[in-house]
């Protein structure tokens, strides 16, 4: 797993969570680990496949999601629906995510995303690939964004 690709998401999230939501974005951390497994009771999982694959687990706490969802809808509407709590943190990861792999293919790569996948933690669990990952920390003024990248290049 590249070290850059983690710079291209930081400035993706950083880039798309202003312009969309007005919220400003900072790096807290930035680690290493076996699995893109999240510690965040909210994950938006979004598959990569072709020359570059893997998966991009996005995970936050329920207070992140609310305000993702709130500075989204029109009007500020009071957000009290799960279904347009997960509309809103699915669009914000496909977009980030989509930012991120237009970077990461340079024009030269083919790349395809899945549909994001919410999870909350009370859903059944799942396995993740075992990829090295690169897991980052974002602090806002809304809570942490955590962003697990576990991407391979294909050998061509």
């Amino acid at each position: 797993m590249k070290v850059e690709y983690a710079n291209i998401f930081i400035r993706s999230a950083v880039d798309v969570l202003l312009k969309e939501v007005g919220i400003h974005l900072s790096r807290k951390d930035l680690s290493r680990k076996s699995t893109p497994i999240p510690t965040r009771p909210i994950s938006i999982i979004v598959g990569i496949t072709g020359s570059i694959r893997g998966q991009i687990v996005y995970a936050m706490d329920q207070s992140f999601a609310f305000g993702i969802a709130r500075a989204m809808l029109p009007n500020k509407l009071p957000v009290n629906s799960r279904e347009l709590v997960n509309s809103a943190i699915s669009e914000i990861a496909n977009i980030i995510t989509g930012q991120a792999s237009i970077a990461l293919a340079g024009g030269t790569k083919k790349m395809h995303l899945t549909p994001p996948l919410v999870l909350m933690a009370s859903d059944l669990t799942m396995d993740f690939i075992s990829i090295p990952t690169i897991a980052l920390s974002l602090l806002s003024e809304i809570g942490i964004l955590e962003i697990n990248i576990a991407l391979m290049e294909d050998e061509e």
